[in-house]
């Protein structure tokens, strides 16, 4: 994690590095399908499911490295013509610096791109009235149960 830094108007800017830990299988899925069109399983893109999330945010890419929060919320399979979904989800840190804050996530994610960008809308705490990026590369997808690791650089102005 890198400081945040004052300008002259006591806007602060923030950079972290955090890893989001999705895991489909196993005793506790972190996202779970709730709702789904009736097209959806012929579906190539996955058009029409709906699924909530709850997954660790670490500091590293291993299941060893400190949890430092959770991404909670809600994603869309939203593209007929490419497997992109939209999301909408907090970043809400259970410790270190920010703990209590959130970061307000919000759009799309064609999530088989090599990078993308998802825009943060807004925030709490520690990230009170934020606004700013998080650029997205997937670390690792293991190809027997689909659990996956994600690096969020995020860069957020905020008071």
């Amino acid at each position: 994690m890198i400081m945040p830094e004052a300008n002259g108007f006591g806007e602060k800017f923030t950079q972290l590095q955090l890893y989001v830990q999705d895991m489909l299988h196993g005793p506790t899925p972190t996202p779970i399908n709730v709702a789904m069109a009736n097209s959806t399983p012929s579906s190539p893109t996955f058009f029409g499911l709906v699924a909530v999330l709850d997954d660790p945010v670490r500091t590293g890419p291993s299941l060893d490295a400190e949890i430092v929060g959770r991404a909670q919320g809600m994603i869309v399979f939203a593209s007929i013509a490419e497997t992109s979904i939209h999301m909408t989800f907090d970043l809400v840190f259970t410790g270190g610096e920010y703990n209590g804050s959130t970061l307000n996530v919000q759009g799309r994610n064609p999530y088989l791109r090599d990078y993308r960008e998802i825009s943060i809308v807004g925030g709490t705490g520690g990230f009170r009235l934020a606004r700013g990026h998080i650029g997205v590369n997937t670390v690792s997808i293991n190809s027997t149960s689909g659990d996956a690791f994600f690096h969020y650089n995020i860069t957020v102005l905020h008071y």
